[in-house]
């Protein structure tokens, strides 16, 4: 029984510390995204283009789009582990309430 807990308990540490290192994986690629934009805007703006369209052309940049789809798929992955980290808990959770009520229930007996 020890085994099975010790399995568990391991195995959602792991996917906690997976599911922060994507989280900063996440973060991380945001910030990309954010300085890309920026980075485009300056060189627009450079051109000579008015700000509003030294925005526009940013933002429709291709290398933006590209920084914008890293962020969201890095995103996804970091939410997604969560979800099952936070699910492993769960389960966890409901699993030692049960082994509690059927413990209670034969001292009731």
């Amino acid at each position: 029984m020890t085994d099975m807990i010790d399995r568990a308990i391991d195995e959602a540490e792991r996917l906690f510390v997976t599911a922060g290192q994507a989280k900063i994986r996440a973060e991380g690629m945001d910030l990309r995204r954010k300085r890309t934009r920026a980075a485009l805007f300056v060189k627009y703006r450079g051109d000579g283009h008015p700000v509003g369209a030294s925005e526009q052309m940013a933002e429709a940049d291709p290398v933006y789009e590209l920084a914008c789809t890293d962020w969201e798929t890095a995103a996804m992955e970091a939410e997604t582990l969560r979800a099952q980290a936070e699910a492993k808990r769960l389960r966890f959770e409901a699993w030692r309430t049960s082994e509690s009520t059927k413990r209670a229930q034969m001292n009731l007996r």
